[in-house]
């Protein structure tokens, strides 16, 4: 994408032809149109590069913030069951052990 520019702005501007017998040398001329038209291909690629990187980088980018949208929705209903599970009085580690620990002996009791 990084392609010579033959030409700025400020020398087509500045441009002067030589005068010959019946005008502008017309190869000067033809030369110097030459030059603009390659730059003006040279701009064209450069643009249609650049669109395709732009199309590329929107759909990233509506890929990405669909994926974000997934996982706020998934952390939200995840911070709602960790919420409703705190808050119904469920057990924690210790007491399930205990408990666990008390059947246990339970069962081993009646075993015997």
């Amino acid at each position: 994408m990084a392609q010579k520019i033959n030409l700025t702005a400020d020398q087509i501007v500045e441009k002067e032809f030589h005068i010959d017998v019946k005008g502008y040398a017309a190869l000067e001329v033809d030369m110097f149109l030459d030059e603009i038209v390659e730059d003006y291909e040279s701009f064209d690629e450069s643009i249609q590069e650049l669109s395709q990187a732009v199309m590329r980088y929107e759909e990233k980018i509506k890929e990405l913030q669909q994926e974000i949208y997934t996982l706020q929705n998934e952390n939200q209903s995840l911070n709602e069951k960790l919420s409703v599970a705190q808050s119904s009085g469920s057990y924690d580690q210790v007491d399930i052990l205990k408990r666990i620990a008390r059947l246990e002996q339970a069962v081993f009791k009646t075993e015997e």
